[in-house]
């Protein structure tokens, strides 16, 4: 489907260079000449690609039109298809469907440069790494030194897109994962400086305090685990958003279990975590309460 939108879109943007060389009666030679070959532009024309800036504004140039006519041209549709892309990258990377991710990045990566940005090739990279790490093409080593590549504080356009922090969050996910609790802690730390950035994105903020409440909860630190956890919670009310509430709840239910001589504030906390998961058809993660908390959700 992505593959087919990019075939449409440049051959949309060829036919109408086409129209306008016929209109103005020129030759491919005549529009090629002293800019690039005639076989490049009969590729244009056929929708095989997409030119570079200078190219297309000496073709507008000959064609007797604006560069932003054609570039108008040229970015909503490169504007469509990384919508798109980024779109269906992401589902699938929530629905945990790597082996699918992966080959989509797999192709990307062997199309080459299309001007289509720095940010659209950071996100393949990055889909590409992470994908290829759960499929275990990487090992987590490789993966980490990979994503840390991928961020250039040096960059002019470092911190002003979501994907550096994402990229920053898988760092500080696959240290966890690997029980290096010290360097995901840190990792995560870093990310909470970018206070700024955090007022813009509350749900990725409320995924940080989770991610930390579990990461404190497996040191043993139940009392900081509660902290993040609650502050996720706050911040869930504050923006009206349950989304990942169900989860902190539960997280908040096992920190209350090992810190608390009142065992029915822990059991408040995984009933609130059920009522969320079911209100949200959730079946994955009631299952999952029902089955770990078996003593507190058993038929009476």
């Amino acid at each position: 489907m992505v593959r087919m939108m990019v075939e449409l879109n440049a051959k949309a943007l060829g036919a109408e260079i086409k129209r306008l060389r016929k209109m103005n009666k020129i030759s491919q030679a005549q529009l090629a000449d002293g800019i690039c070959t005639q076989a490049t532009i009969s590729g244009i024309e056929a929708g095989r690609g997409y030119p570079g800036v200078d190219i297309l504004y000496i073709i507008s140039i000959r064609l007797k039109v604006s560069l932003e006519y054609l570039y108008k041209i040229l970015v909503n549709d490169a504007e469509d298809y990384i919508k798109e892309t980024e779109e269906l990258l992401e589902n699938l990377m929530k629905q945990k469907n790597y082996q699918e991710a992966f080959e989509i990045c797999q192709s990307e990566r062997k199309q080459g440069s299309r001007q289509l940005g720095y940010k659209f090739e950071q996100l393949i990279a990055w889909v590409h790494i992470v994908s290829g790490y759960y499929l275990e093409k990487y090992d987590y080593p490789t993966a980490i030194k990979e994503l840390e590549n991928l961020l250039d504080d040096d960059h002019p356009l470092f911190g002003q897109d979501f994907i550096d922090f994402r990229i920053q969050n898988s760092i500080a996910i696959i240290y966890a994962e690997n029980n290096l609790f010290q360097k995901s802690l840190r990792q995560y730390k870093k990310i909470l400086t970018y206070k700024e950035f955090l007022k813009q994105q509350h749900k990725f903020q409320i995924k940080l305090h989770y991610n930390i409440s579990k990461l404190f909860f497996l040191q043993k630190e139940y009392t900081l685990s509660l902290e993040h956890a609650d502050l996720g919670i706050a911040l869930g009310k504050q923006k009206e958003d349950i989304s990942m509430t169900g989860q902190l709840y539960f997280q908040r239910g096992e920190c209350l279990e090992v810190l608390s001589g009142d065992i029915m504030k822990a059991i408040d906390s995984y009933r609130r975590s059920m009522f969320i998961f079911e209100l949200l058809g959730n079946e994955q993660y009631v299952k999952m309460v029902k089955e770990q908390k078996r003593e507190i959700f058993a038929p009476v």
